[in-house]
């Protein structure tokens, strides 16, 4: 008898673990055929997002390597949002796309409606410089083109009888680009000197701009205009008094020039 009872509840557990794993599978197959329903109905669509912040500014070549593609359902996609990088090519962005934000023509704006801030990013400032027309290029130079600073700078010697004045001369600054050529404006510029109408505004980064403020306010300055096609430039070099009365002359003619007492005996003060 017992034994009977036995096989009867093994059979029964049997039984109802067979129908339990059935039920599961049934349920296991009815999720997988809803799921399968809702995606093929729910029209899922590609869009680009943000990976990171892209700051205001940016344009578009370079932000595009911030984007990454996600699909999301088409209820779900935001107004504008682009399926193609393409969309936005030679735009800038127009304010902070925020990380995980979906990408939209509308926070793209043309680069002309960004002004100066559309040309400039990263360590790069704009800097409008005051100066006389012969001193800008008046005429000459034209939004784009790239010019070098060369100064003109007093300073002194310690020498053990005290010291001495000397100039010297050197191309301080090279290839900046040209935001804004002079134009007769009457604005003001370094310094806030009102100036007789022209003024230039230039692409430099944080700390040309110091270097250009220095030679703006402590020396006199010239812009050099580059050339558009291949420009090079020769090794740094300074001029002074020495270099100017005494390049290329031989050591008889530096002695008639110094009376005898050599290169070293040139000096020279403002």
């Amino acid at each position: 008898m017992q034994r009977m009872l036995a096989n009867y509840r093994l059979r029964n557990t049997l039984v109802a673990g067979g129908l339990a794993a059935v039920g599961a599978l049934l349920v296991f197959v009815y999720v997988s055929t809803y799921r399968k329903h809702v995606q093929s109905g729910a029209d899922l669509v590609s869009v680009y997002v943000a990976s990171r912040d892209i700051a205001a500014g940016t344009d578009a070549s370079t932000a595009a390597g911030m984007f990454k593609k996600e699909t999301v359902l088409k209820r779900n996609v935001v107004p504008g949002a682009i399926s193609a990088v393409t969309q936005v090519g030679g735009l800038v962005v127009s304010r902070t796309i925020l990380q995980g934000e979906q990408v939209t023509v509308r926070q793209f704006s043309p680069l002309s409606q960004q002004g100066v801030l559309g040309t400039i990013a990263g360590n790069v400032r704009a800097i409008e410089l005051p100066g006389d027309p012969n001193q800008l290029l008046y005429g000459i130079v034209h939004d784009g083109d790239h010019v070098d600073v060369i100064a003109n700078i007093g300073y002194s010697l310690r020498t053990s009888n005290g010291s001495v004045n000397l100039v010297a001369t050197r191309v301080v600054l090279r290839n900046l680009l040209v935001l804004h050529a002079p134009q007769s404006s009457g604005s003001r510029g370094i310094g806030d000197v009102q100036t007789s109408g022209t003024s230039i505004t230039l692409a430099v980064t944080d700390s040309q701009a110091q270097k250009l403020l220095f030679a703006a306010k402590n020396g006199s300055w010239w812009l050099v205009l580059r050339p558009l096609s291949k420009p090079t430039d020769l090794p740094d070099s300074v001029e002074t008094m020495q270099s100017i009365l005494g390049d290329g002359l031989g050591a008889a003619q530096i002695d008639q020039l110094t009376n005898g007492r050599g290169r070293g005996a040139i000096g020279g003060g403002q």
